[in-house]
């Protein structure tokens, strides 16, 4: 149909000129030709035929597709796990900023039920990447100032009294807040006490990355001043704003989930927390009562980390395939059947976080160079480096408690990810200062995917 149109193009441009040259000469010899100062009208119909020729517009390209595939993931899980022992092993990748693959090797609980990418496993200090997001997304909603002390929520006794300015709850996130690394209390009260409390301040101006000190304690007060500017508690506003619109069951609350889904969480030497133990946590329901478990205690499976992941690789967005209804035959008894397939290259796209938001996230406040400790670049909650996994950059966070070891990781410039959730391994850090089990598996995935670039 396309060489058609062009045809009929040239056909009529044939015509019109020779139609031109045709024409009788001007009077008084002059050339047919129109001067620079004259004009020549055309013919009505030439003009009506022209603009009937339709416009060839190209095809677009078709988006990316992801490329590993389950055999990839299942090899990778098999070549690591000849050079490592754990009890259990789960992970899920993150392509071209959608989720795409998962497997899972070992147990959840010893002899009796599988691992799946779908168990759910205290995923330790990647809780707090959960907190900042979180805080970002309340900052949109205009319930929280990312740049107001904190006694804006916690009242003016809650203030350091050896510093002429006062810690963010941005402070927070890239433990500079100036508090002491105490350990996280329960309940609103207890807090606020601390807080009110000489004693719990260091001497240090808030925002000095040269006083830096990992806190889980400074994340718990985060978590609880989330929980005072929003007015309702951290865990119903992340359900609300992130896990259900994206179809994730996660929570910080164990006893939300059920012993069934939750995985055994096994130490090299035995249990560090049964599944029945941690699905019977209470579930607080004031502020302030699930203070312990903003720095360590979120409890999700790969597949749905990798979901949040996916927002912050994609600046803010996720990304959902599209399904068309294709019609089968099954081969045993003949019927024609309806199958859910995804359309290539079509999603639905849904923003979570401004790509502003995204951006004052990953971008580094100041570096972290200490002794016996990799150095890395410290954001708001997320680490950076450069050139590891063989990626130019990579934001990340580790995890460890309980006998789990995690560890999540991003590429903002390939929208690619992965995370690694595993129990029962040995404590194996590398020099990059990530788990050597997760770090080596994440660096076949990486290559793998890289392997076919579109």
């Amino acid at each position: 149909m396309g060489q058609k149109h062009i045809r009929l193009g040239a056909l009529v441009l044939t015509l019109a000129l020779a139609l031109t040259a045709c024409a009788p000469a001007a009077p008084g010899g002059a050339s047919s030709e129109p001067s620079a100062s004259t004009s020549q009208p055309l013919d009505t119909d030439e003009v009506v035929m022209q603009d009937m020729i339709p416009t060839i517009q190209p095809e677009p390209e078709p988006e990316p597709q992801p490329v590993l595939t389950q055999e990839d993931i299942d090899a990778a899980l098999a070549q690591v796990m000849e050079r490592y022992k754990a009890a259990g092993v789960t992970v899920a990748t993150v392509e071209r900023g959608q989720l795409s693959q998962a497997g899972a090797w070992g147990w959840a609980v010893k002899n009796q039920r599988e691992m799946t990418p779908d168990t759910k496993i205290r995923i330790a200090s990647i809780s707090k990447v959960v907190v900042a997001m979180c805080a970002l997304a309340m900052a949109e909603d205009g319930l929280l100032d990312l740049d107001a002390p904190l006694s804006t929520y916690w009242g003016d006794r809650a203030v350091n009294p050896y510093s002429k300015s006062q810690p963010t709850v941005q402070d927070l996130m890239t433990h500079t807040s100036s508090l002491k690394n105490l350990e996280p209390v329960r309940g609103l009260s207890k807090q606020r006490s601390l807080l009110n409390s000489k004693s719990t301040w260091r001497s240090m101006e808030p925002g000095n990355g040269g006083y830096w000190a990992y806190s889980n304690f400074g994340v718990s007060v985060l978590g609880t001043t989330l929980e005072l500017a929003a007015q309702q508690t951290l865990d119903d506003y992340l359900q609300q704003r992130f896990l259900e619109p994206i179809g994730a069951k996660a929570s910080f609350l164990g006893g939300r989930l059920s012993e069934d889904e939750v995985a055994t969480l096994y130490t090299t030497g035995g249990v560090g927390r049964t599944a029945a133990a941690h699905a019977g946590q209470s579930v607080p329901k004031d502020i302030g009562g699930a203070s312990l478990y903003f720095a360590g205690g979120y409890t999700t499976s790969s597949v749905d980390m990798a979901k949040l992941v996916a927002i912050l690789a994609n600046d803010g967005v996720y990304k959902e395939p599209l399904y068309e209804g294709i019609e089968v035959t099954d081969v045993e008894t003949g019927t024609q059947l309806v199958v859910a397939q995804p359309v290539p290259g079509k999603f639905k796209e849904t923003r979570y976080l401004l790509a502003e938001s995204v951006e004052n996230m990953e971008t580094p406040r100041f570096a972290v160079d200490l002794k016996d400790y990799a150095p890395f670049e410290q954001c708001l909650v997320l680490r950076r480096q450069e050139d590891v996994l063989g990626q130019d950059v990579l934001y990340y966070h580790t995890g460890s408690a309980y006998g789990v070891f995690s560890l999540m990781t991003y590429n903002p410039g390939t929208q690619n990810g992965v995370v690694v959730i595993t129990t029962g391994a040995s404590r194996n850090m590398n020099e990059r200062g990530m788990y050597a089990l997760c770090y080596d598996l994440m660096e076949i995935l990486y290559e793998k995917m890289e392997e076919n670039p579109v």
